[in-house]
């Protein structure tokens, strides 16, 4: 990919916020490059393939209302929508919908496609600077691309850790690789680095499963879409199915 003198914003990764920081920045009339390390993955949602609920459902609308594309997404894309703590004050409702996630990844892929963004295959592992503004980022490559801003939204790939049972993997999430060098390059200038921990759900083989003993639980008879400029909104209910734990699950827990 031939790239130009100097972008205006190079977005560092493409999940939600990366999509988000890229589509608004280039609605406003700039140069955008997204840079990741699998662009066929942009959006791709990783474990838990829903979007919004408690405290997050807030944020996905305020989003929308501020010109962003994730509340378009999952309307499209999602298959059950349910306002969580209905049987309490109206303070704590909260909306989520459960989506395909396939289909919400192709719809990003499609948008992104459509649009003036630009997107290039690679590792970001440093940020390079001029005084005290940023100049440009360093690939894994060597290769130094210029830019006037830069947004880094590497999320869990940034020096990421997996715990399965008792193993400890270095990768962003399965199956795909972490970012490294970015966290180093960002302490060397001033900023402080931590961990944030996030437990996903366990992936379960359906076979094994003995769905008479579960119990259907279907989304609102009367769906609300997160974004506000949803026409029309007519989306599948496809149920989920509820589980109790017992006592020898908790043990294993303890």
């Amino acid at each position: 990919m031939k790239h130009k003198k100097c972008w205006d914003v190079i977005v560092v990764g493409g999940g939600h916020a990366g999509i988000e920081g890229a589509l608004l920045s280039s609605f406003l009339g700039a140069s955008v490059l997204i840079i990741t390390m699998d662009r066929s993955a942009l959006g791709r949602m990783s474990c838990n393939p829903a979007i919004g609920g408690l405290a997050k459902g807030q944020i996905v609308r305020e989003i929308d209302v501020l010109g962003g594309s994730m509340a378009r997404f999952a309307d499209s894309a999602g298959i059950q929508f349910k306002v969580l703590n209905k049987t309490k004050g109206r303070a704590v409702w909260s909306p989520r919908a459960q989506v395909d996630k396939r289909v919400y990844e192709n719809i990003v892929l499609r948008t992104v496609s459509k649009s003036r963004v630009s997107v290039f295959s690679g590792e970001v592992v440093s940020i390079d600077v001029d005084g005290h503004r940023v100049s440009g980022v360093v690939l894994r490559s060597g290769e130094l691309i210029k830019t006037k801003t830069v947004i880094i939204t590497s999320g869990t790939f940034l020096s990421g850790v997996i715990h399965v049972g008792e193993r400890k993997i270095l990768a962003g999430r399965m199956g795909e690789e972490r970012s490294e060098g970015l966290t180093e390059s960002l302490t060397s200038l001033g900023f402080r680095s931590g961990r944030l921990k996030t437990g996903t759900p366990p992936r379960l083989n359906k076979c094994s499963i003995d769905w008479k003993k579960t119990s259907l639980a279907y989304g609102d008879e009367n769906p609300v879409p997160f974004s506000y400029f949803s026409g029309e909104f007519t989306p599948p209910n496809e149920p989920c199915h509820t589980i109790k734990t017992n006592p020898n699950v908790h043990n294993i827990i303890d």
